[in-house]
């Protein structure tokens, strides 16, 4: 292309690994690495194994797992490693609308006996039908984000929710400022 900067991929990951090194007495640097590991095997899995079966073309290749969420449903999401004060690594996250190939999620925390309580301006527990791991869960309005499908982790399953939709709609619309309370 006219006009590209050519990095050199093994200096740049040179100079990180040495950033990674300087800061992991505070920052979990070796699971930041397994992290970006994991997310650079998922694009090879995506460029060298489904575009491939799906045409050639990156444009329209999707990522189609057996089994996906609906909106109003719990499943298990691979966030990566983010910045110290977001929620990051895998979560059980609450799907709130499906893009087809993306999705709106709140991730959740479990609520154990010493959680804190809920900070009403941006958390809501929910209550989730024959969860392994409990049966309430807390969803962070505060970690919000859109993910791609092919951040699902399939095998933990997908549980339903028995919190009532509408009141997790309201509870939302009312932390976005988008109704008034």
């Amino acid at each position: 292309m006219k006009g590209e900067v050519k990095l050199n991929i093994y200096k740049e990951m040179w100079g990180i690994s040495n950033i990674l090194d300087r800061i992991k007495t505070q920052y979990a640097s070796e699971i930041f690495v397994e992290q970006l590991k994991f997310q650079v095997e998922q694009l090879s899995f995506f460029y060298d194994f489904l575009v491939k079966k799906q045409g050639n073309d990156p444009s329209k290749t999707f990522y189609r797992p057996k089994k996906r969420p609906k909106e109003h449903q719990i499943a298990y999401f691979n966030l990566t490693r983010g910045f110290p004060k977001e929620l990051y690594d895998a979560h059980w996250c609450y799907v709130f609308k499906d893009f087809g190939c993306k999705l709106l999620i709140i991730p959740t925390t479990s609520v154990k006996e010493d959680s804190k309580p809920c900070n009403p301006n941006y958390e809501m527990d929910i209550h989730i039908k024959n969860f392994p791991n409990g049966k309430t869960s807390r969803l962070h309005i505060d970690d919000i984000r859109v993910v791609d499908l092919q951040r699902l982790i399939v095998d933990k399953g997908i549980y339903d929710i028995e919190t009532d939709r509408n009141d997790i709609n309201v509870f939302f619309a009312k932390s976005l400022n988008i109704v008034d309370t």
